[in-house]
């Protein structure tokens, strides 16, 4: 594995998508297993309990969680039969004092606007009073997080990336790339074709499983890759799960004339 980790808002999954497409590698975003790794963990308390106690408390609650399912994530990956092609993993769950055995990883780090900026974003892309409710209370939890990826990257000699309020989004997923290094790539053709779809279907399960457990009346469009298999494809589709499986009933995911 190799991994962008870091706190909520940094555009970790923006630019993993973008690497991980440009580079033809596996990519697994924990974000997608959420509601899997659910059902292979030990009950949790809700996410509003743990941030009505605080945001220091919420921000342990949240690295409690994030080391129970760094065990599932490996199991995940290695389900994949990837071979000497590294997973990108990608999450806020990971963090530095996590990584012993990951030869390599970059950290991305929001500022406070950032962070806001980013999550407000996404509420305004969802009818979801709940989180909207909960904001200022999950902007003070997440400056802990940014905090202490700060402290533990310097602790342990990993590399940090600033995110500021206005983000030159190239110069910062270059720095990514660079940090991570060159890396094997899958093969093209049916194999890199399979790992798309590997993935795509992972975001319609945590889509579904979204939609059902907070009561979305409709779900936003996600940016499904392009199953071309074509090395270096950054095609993307966007649609719902429903509308992704339409499509795909007629083989791969082909979203461009050159496929």
């Amino acid at each position: 594995m190799v991994w962008i980790g870091g706190a909520p808002g940094a555009g970790k999954s923006t630019i993993a998508r973008e690497l991980a497409r440009r580079g033809d590698l596996p990519l697994h975003p924990i974000d997608l297993w959420t509601y899997a790794h659910l059902d292979r963990m030990p009950p949790v308390r809700p996410l509003a309990e743990d941030l009505a106690e605080g945001p220091e408390y919420a921000a342990d609650a949240f690295v409690r969680i994030a080391r129970l399912r760094l065990e599932l994530v490996a199991e995940d990956v290695r389900e994949r039969a990837l071979g000497d092609v590294p997973a990108l993993v990608e999450g806020p769950q990971l963090f530095p004092s996590m990584g012993d055995d990951v030869a390599a990883a970059v950290w991305l780090v929001p500022d406070a606007e950032q962070t806001r900026h980013a999550r407000e974003e996404r509420l305004a892309r969802v009818d979801d009073p709940a989180g909207r409710a909960r904001l200022e209370s999950l902007l003070a939890r997440d400056a802990v997080l940014a905090d202490r990826v700060r402290r533990e990257a310097a602790e342990y000699g990993r590399t940090v990336i600033e995110v500021p309020a206005t983000p030159d989004w190239s110069a910062i997923s270059a720095a990514v790339e660079a940090a991570l290094g060159p890396l094997p790539r899958l093969e093209a053709g049916e194999e890199l074709s399979r790992q798309r779809r590997y993935e795509n279907l992972a975001a319609c399960r945590q889509g579904r499983l979204w939609q059902a457990g907070i009561g979305l009346a409709e779900l936003p469009p996600y940016p499904f890759a392009c199953e071309c298999g074509t090395s270096g494809c950054t095609e993307v589709w966007s649609g719902t799960p429903d509308s992704y499986d339409a499509r795909r009933g007629q083989g791969w995911l082909r979203t461009h004339s050159a496929c």
